[in-house]
């Protein structure tokens, strides 16, 4: 992909603004939140946007359920109305918001309170709302969790970082459950649910709830799964995939997988760089960091710390790559082009 960057492959480019700190694709939707708490929502094929919405930010998390749009946010919850983009309504939790998940008439959340004194998380709470934001239960542990998922029956599964370390499983109104998981290592990321849930732990190892998948090595630092396999990035560049390793230079910031291929962005303390691993193997570089990544089917979509966002799909990208290579010059003009009205939309 010698010559071509991100903005040329991709499809379509829009702007938050500020740094781009948590996506969402959800069939044709595409869902964005920025470090100053703007949300917006696009139609992911057209580009079109459907609504935008500012509160408090960074946002740190999105979920989609039943009309709603729930959205983890500074200290916060928010509900936002999924076709008009207007704000149904807030709580406040205690700490830091962490994740959130919508399913099967639960709202579920986790926020954490972080100690500057000894430089670790010392508290977390985990909260269980009804549709209208009214608070059901909520249980209060000694460690953070770094990733929620469903359980499949109407409950949640978090990975778990120290003391404890393991999972948990919270189900409504029934006692909580700590499991330990084939390392005792923090969790530090995850990815997907049910029997395809993959954890991610500080001694570099991957897991599902039963049985070791990667033996230990760098820090997991982000871990993404499908119907096609997993991808793991590392604190030290590695990137591992299947049968499959690649390096890039510095920290993975995150990975994910399109089809058969694994995508993964890395800094260096200087550069960015993304590797697309599999039938389209390449390696280009990036003026900005990109720490959020989301995909669904055969599109992927990228955000940076410059608030742009990037939406590729996987036969556009292809057909931008031929027509590079045949007609580099016809294919430079066109695509100043494309980088010109890009530029004019977003203003």
């Amino acid at each position: 992909m010698t010559g071509l960057s991100l903005e040329a492959i991709s499809s379509y480019v829009r702007d938050l603004s500020s740094s781009c700190s948590a996506l969402l694709l959800v069939e044709d939707l595409l869902f964005a939140g920025s470090h100053d708490g703007l949300l917006v929502s696009w139609n992911a094929s057209s580009g079109v946007e459907r609504w935008r919405v500012s509160i408090s930010g960074p946002i740190s998390d999105i979920s989609v359920d039943s009309g709603g749009v729930y959205v983890a946010a500074s200290d916060s919850l928010h509900a936002v109305d999924l076709e008009n983009g207007s704000l149904l309504w807030s709580k406040k939790l205690e700490g830091a918001s962490d994740y959130v998940l919508a399913a099967d008439g639960n709202v579920w959340a986790t926020s954490s309170v972080y100690e500057l004194e000894v430089a670790d998380f010392i508290e977390s709470t985990i909260w269980r709302l009804d549709k209208l934001g009214n608070e059901l239960e909520r249980w209060v542990i000694a460690e953070r969790a770094w990733h929620i998922s469903s359980d499949g029956s109407g409950g949640i599964v978090l990975g778990l970082g120290r003391p404890r370390c393991g999972s948990l499983r919270v189900r409504p109104e029934a006692p909580v459950e700590h499991n330990a998981l084939p390392t005792n290592s923090p969790v530090t990321c995850g990815s997907g649910e049910n029997r395809e849930l993959i954890f991610g732990h500080a001694d570099g190892s991957l897991n599902s709830l039963d049985e070791s998948i990667l033996e230990a090595g760098s820090l997991v630092t982000s871990i993404a799964s499908s119907p096609n396999g997993w991808i793991s990035g590392h604190e030290d560049g590695s990137i591992s995939m299947k049968t499959e390793s690649e390096n890039l230079p510095g920290s993975v910031d995150a990975v994910e997988i399109v089809e058969t291929n694994g995508w993964a962005s890395s800094f260096d303390g200087v550069n960015v760089w993304i590797m697309i691993i599999g039938e389209v193997s390449n390696k280009i570089s990036h003026d900005s960091r990109l720490r959020q990544m989301d995909s669904s089917s055969n599109r992927i979509v990228l955000g940076d710390d410059q608030g742009r966002v990037y939406f590729v799909e996987s036969e556009v990208m292809q057909r931008r790559i031929n027509s590079h290579q045949e007609e580099p010059e016809e294919y430079s003009e066109k695509s100043d082009l494309r980088a010109r009205l890009r530029m004019l939309r977003n203003r």
